[in-house]
């Protein structure tokens, strides 16, 4: 009899997935509002508040605040979810592959770079395309590593979760006892009727 309680670790990689996509939600709107930090200090972190750049910020800390959501749901378990299992499941899967496409091109795009495979990497765009400056500084540079690595930490989170909300419940001692009214197992009869034929008052031999 399995008396071993569910494992935590999926709950734990959901959950982790959920402060991921805060934690990334709180810069968006710090970059809408027109903080630098995290940008570099080319042209891409003067944008301020201006153009399309706020809109795509808010935007995509909607989106990050909606993955919170989506990973918490998938802490919950199967059969317990909230939202229909092929929503929860499209949304999750969809994220996962988005952070870890985004951050692994940003990662290969960078190294090839950076190693002098490929002068404009695997998108075709220079240095001042990429980060508004044809000279950028080491600061600039680091910073859109980070931010390539952190998307590959979010795919990876929302992909353990994934992992963990479809691995089976591993049944505790309470499941494997038999319901009140539940039918004996099978000899359980004869054994209780011998017993009570030895028992005081029954017909066992005088």
């Amino acid at each position: 009899m399995d008396t071993s309680t569910p494992p935590k670790r999926p709950a734990a990689a959901a959950a982790a997935a959920a402060i991921w996509a805060a934690v990334f939600a709180a810069f968006h709107v710090y970059w809408a509002l027109g903080g630098g930090f995290g940008l570099g200090d080319g042209s891409v972190s003067e944008q301020g508040v201006s153009g399309g750049f706020l809109v795509y910020d808010l935007v995509v800390a909607v989106m990050c605040l909606v993955g919170a959501g989506v990973s918490l749901e998938l802490g919950r378990g199967v059969g317990r979810p909230l939202l229909p299992r092929w929503m929860l499941l499209t949304a999750a899967w969809t994220a996962a592959a988005l952070l870890l496409a985004r951050g692994g091109i940003g990662v290969i795009d960078d190294l090839l770079r950076t190693t002098g495979v490929l002068t404009n990497g695997v998108s075709g765009l220079t240095l001042e395309q990429v980060y508004g400056d044809p000279d950028p500084s080491a600061y600039t540079m680091w910073s859109m590593r980070a931010v390539d690595l952190y998307f590959l930490l979010g795919g990876a989170l929302f992909t353990a979760a994934l992992h963990g909300f479809h691995r089976p419940r591993k049944r505790s001692s309470t499941d494997a006892e038999p319901k009140v009214g539940q039918a004996a197992a099978p000899g359980a009869r004869g054994v209780s009727r011998r017993a009570a034929a030895g028992a005081p008052g029954g017909r066992g031999r005088d």
